[in-house]
């Protein structure tokens, strides 16, 4: 099978488009629709180079460790107080230590349930690109002043009764915080602010100055690690007889959602490369390929 015939079953049974394979090697979808018609005159060797490797990589993929969902205490701690938000319009804050599974637990939220509008806020999320997010996710432009965004977003959600969720919203300022605070009032709405601990002296202020910001808080849950049952569920999905190994997983991983999965990732590659069973040794090794 050449090259091109390669990448046309590949884009078949993996249902990639043009575009997306056009992106991944660095060509325009233009010129990778030349070159598997035989008609780029440019340089091929080049741009064969690029699929080849592009194809090998992702072939390697395919037998790529995935953990499936699970619904442990973390997911379920984020659900209650999402619906709580969701349902009684309150302002809710969800905080925990990194790792724990908040973000994987609200995206799942916003999948399950309608009318959410998730923003996953990063470093340098000011007010202006805050609600540019929001303007966006709304179905406006994102662009504007922040008021006039602002009244956009008031008068879209007002009765409603969707929910907002802010991801790491120990990221966002004072300010980004306080107008939506202002869309919490005005339009009545839901919203859930899910981050680190840090994000409690955010909202309270080092001398408790922002009572004005926190008063409005109305359920507040913090995030704690994996027991033992989740550890136990989350392990015996890829792992059917994990009881050998489930003391030494259990120990490293110290109830650590993030640490578990690239923990039982690494040492299953371990395992299959060397053609053996997953077993303490194992987990020592992959432990010394990660930072726990």
């Amino acid at each position: 099978m050449n090259l091109q015939d390669r990448l046309n079953q590949f884009k078949k049974t993996k249902k990639r488009s043009i575009t997306a394979i056009g992106k991944a090697v660095g060509f325009s979808a233009a010129t990778v629709h030349l070159w598997l018609n035989g008609k780029y005159d440019g340089n091929v060797q080049k741009i064969e180079d690029a699929i080849a490797r592009y194809l090998e990589i992702e072939e390697l993929r395919d037998g790529k460790v995935t953990l499936d969902f699970v619904r442990t205490s973390v997911v379920d701690d984020v659900y209650d107080i999402a619906k709580t938000c969701h349902v009684e319009n309150e302002i809710g804050v969800c905080y925990g230590e990194a790792g724990l599974g908040k973000t994987f637990a609200v995206k799942r939220y916003a999948i399950e349930n309608s009318g959410v509008v998730l923003i996953e806020a990063d470093l340098g999320y000011t007010p202006k690109v805050l609600f540019s997010e929001l303007h966006k996710k709304l179905g406006f432009d994102g662009c504007g002043t922040i008021h006039g965004m602002f009244l956009d977003v008031v008068d879209k959600l007002k009765s409603t009764g969707r929910l907002i969720i802010v991801d790491e919203a120990e990221h966002l300022p004072y300010k980004s915080l306080e107008l939506l605070r202002r869309v919490y009032d005005k339009a009545n709405v839901g919203i859930l602010l899910v981050g680190m601990p840090r994000l409690i002296m955010n909202l309270k202020g080092e001398k408790r100055q922002y009572a004005q910001l926190f008063s409005r808080v109305g359920i507040s849950t913090k995030i704690n690690p994996l027991t033992e049952e989740d550890q136990k569920s989350l392990i015996c999905k890829v792992l059917p007889d994990y009881k050998q190994v489930f003391k030494t997983l259990s120990t490293y991983s110290a109830g650590n959602t993030r640490v578990l999965s690239k923990l039982l990732v690494r040492a299953i590659r371990i395992a299959e490369l060397n053609n053996i069973a997953v077993n303490d040794e194992v987990i020592e090794a992959s432990v010394s390929q990660i930072i726990v």
